[in-house]
């Protein structure tokens, strides 16, 4: 294990040496609210199966930002060159999941050199930060070289926190536990907030929950699908949606404390509903995955 800082590499993380396809290596980012242990939770199955894996933090590790605001791309970019000079990999795969599939996402579309990507449930825009308590802050959540990426802003949130929670409440088809999906469904967003998925140079593989818990990541991922076809996009590009499963498609379930295990036992239905399910479809999704990786790089689309 070698830990990376920003003080000497620029970026946060923490690397570990695999024993299988030396040439690759894999960024695994985290997700909204989670710190460093449960970022590297996330990243189990990919380091069991002896991969290169750089597990990256984004905000939430110590040292950086605890809101989701002002993040920058920078670091993946950072991460990237690191890997190929000081660890001599030259195939680059990035993953995460939920707002980390999102950096993943939109680190593809910037930064040519990542050529496999898996977002899992991820969504389509960027939007603009908030505080912890839902306050607007007027900025984008990531930034690209110091500017804003395009956002759509949070206009929902105008309407005042007790309104939307009651709206959400009456909606049978929401409730409390399904808050922030009644937030995304509801808000607007713009063509520019959209991720040009279409500028990726990756092979790329979509895992989602369908009627997602915590975002529209059922809905996202057949809207890039389409976005790729209409542009003629040149590599591989595979997808499942998962019928009965939880935005919780990741692995490290049983390592999570904090907020991360509150959000698995209290935000998502889902496993109260489908717990046989939806423990199928992460080990089915890890499956998909390990195969997807071992394939990269050597067959054409």
């Amino acid at each position: 294990m070698e830990r990376c800082t920003l003080e000497n590499n620029g970026f946060v993380g923490v690397y570990f040496q695999g024993t299988v396809h030396q040439q690759k290596a894999v960024i695994a980012a985290g997700g909204a609210s989670c710190d460093e242990k449960t970022s590297i939770s996330m990243s189990r199955f990919l380091r069991k199966a002896g991969y290169n894996v750089l597990v990256l933090g984004f905000y939430m590790w110590k040292g950086l930002p605890k809101e989701l605001v002002s993040i920058p791309i920078d670091y993946v970019e950072k991460a990237v060159k690191w890997l190929k000079e000081e660890k001599g990999i030259n195939k680059i795969a990035m993953t995460s999941a939920s707002t980390g599939a999102g950096y993943t996402l939109l680190a593809a579309s910037l930064i040519p050199e990542i050529s496999c990507v898996i977002p899992v449930v991820p969504f389509d825009h960027v939007m603009e930060g908030t505080t912890n308590n839902f306050k607007r802050l007027g900025k984008s959540v990531y930034t690209w070289h110091g500017i804003d990426v395009p956002y759509s802003p949070w206009q929902l949130i105008d309407q005042g926190l007790l309104r939307i929670f009651m709206e959400a409440i009456r909606d049978k088809r929401y409730g409390l536990k399904r808050f922030m999906r009644y937030g995304y469904d509801h808000n607007p967003v713009t063509e520019e907030s959209r991720i040009k998925v279409e500028n990726m140079h990756a092979d790329v593989l979509f895992l989602a929950a369908k009627d997602d818990d915590a975002w529209p990541s059922d809905e996202a991922v057949p809207r890039m699908i389409k976005v790729l076809r209409d542009a003629d996009y040149q590599y591989r590009v595979e997808w499942r949606i998962y019928d009965k499963a939880s935005h919780a498609l990741t692995d490290g379930l049983d390592e999570m404390s904090g907020y991360a295990k509150w959000a698995l036992n209290h935000m998502l239905p889902a496993e109260k509903k489908y717990p046989k399910e939806c423990e199928e479809a992460r080990q089915d999704s890890f499956k998909l995955i390990l195969k997807f990786l071992d394939e990269w790089g050597n067959r054409s689309c």
